[in-house]
This record gives C-alpha cells, structure tokens and sequence, in this order.
C-alpha cells in the first residue's frame, strides 16, 4: 500500500485510537493532530469519516460530542499497516497520550446527553464514572431542547459537588 497523505492520517487516528482503553472525542483527536500540524481540520474530519463507513473505527454521538473506539477490523488493519507510520510519529502518540492520559479520562468521565421523549419533554441524563465503575447515573426529565442542553453543559462544571452533596446528605 502507497501511503498517501490521506491514508497516513487515518493510520495515525488508527494508531491514537489503539493507544489508549477509552474511547476518544473528536476533539481529544483534533487537538493532538493539529498541535502537531500535520493537518488540517477538515482533513482530519474526512479521515475520520472515511474510517467510520470503512467500520474500521466505531462511533457514538451525544449532543455535544462524538466519541471513536477502533474496532477490530480497524486493529488488524492498524497491524498490516503499521510500518507506514515513521516510528518518531508513533513515539510521539505514546509519549502523548502516556502524558495526557489523566486529563482526557477525567474530561470523558463525566457524560450529559438528552433525548426527545415526547413533544414538550426531554430526557437528560447525567453520569460520572471512574474505571468502568458508575459513580453517579443521574436521569431528570425537563420541558424543552434549550433546558436540557443547559443542564448538559452545567453537569460539566457542576458534578462534583453534586456528587458530593448526593453522597454526603444520603449517608447520612
């Protein structure tokens, strides 16, 4: 296989994706691809694209962002291909993600998405979890698209201490 420009960025989202045993954004992709310039936005969504319909990666979409796991089709043609990847570039993903690793688990560790359940009512559910572990899986139902993406974005910034104040009043 000829490597082209576009089948060595797959092979590097391939290669980021095997690194690591969680699923990663579209953003946590972005960010370490574009901090090393070695393409574009749009590049890099059409890569991602590609490998999806090819299902040699999987996705899962919430409201707000949109999550990537290799599959195995994706591991074994990671492993037929590998070579083309300049071993400084695969050093570099290790060396990355071996560094960054806490700070995206604790980014993708708390989830928010909602549903449309019916006209007027929406299902929000909130969770955190450490290890595969659920700590908290938190479900309210509210009346409108613009309150539930409210409270997705709020259980960023605000899960803690809700944690905390669930824990702490319940055991009580």
């Amino acid at each position: 296989m000829a490597s082209t420009p576009t089948t060595l960025y797959k092979l590097i989202i391939l290669f980021c994706l095997d690194s690591v045993n969680v699923s990663l954004t579209n953003a946590v992709i972005s960010e370490y691809i574009l901090s090393r310039e070695f393409t574009s936005y749009f590049n890099i969504q059409t890569a991602l694209n590609e490998l999806s319909d090819a299902n040699l990666i999987s996705s899962t979409k919430t409201y707000k962002s949109t999550y990537y796991s290799i599959t195995e089709d994706g591991k074994e043609t990671l492993n037929c291909f590998h070579y083309e990847i300049n071993q400084a570039i695969k050093d570099d993903i290790k060396k990355y993600f071996k560094e960054h690793i806490g700070d995206i688990v604790e980014k993708l560790s708390t989830f928010a998405d909602y549903t449309l359940v019916r006209k007027n009512e929406y299902k929000v559910t909130c969770n955190i979890t450490e290890r595969d572990t659920i700590l908290i899986d938190l479900s309210l139902t509210v009346p409108d698209e613009k309150t539930a993406q409210s409270v997705c974005s709020a259980w960023h910034s605000k899960c803690s201490d809700i944690y905390s104040f669930a824990i702490t009043n319940l055991i009580k």
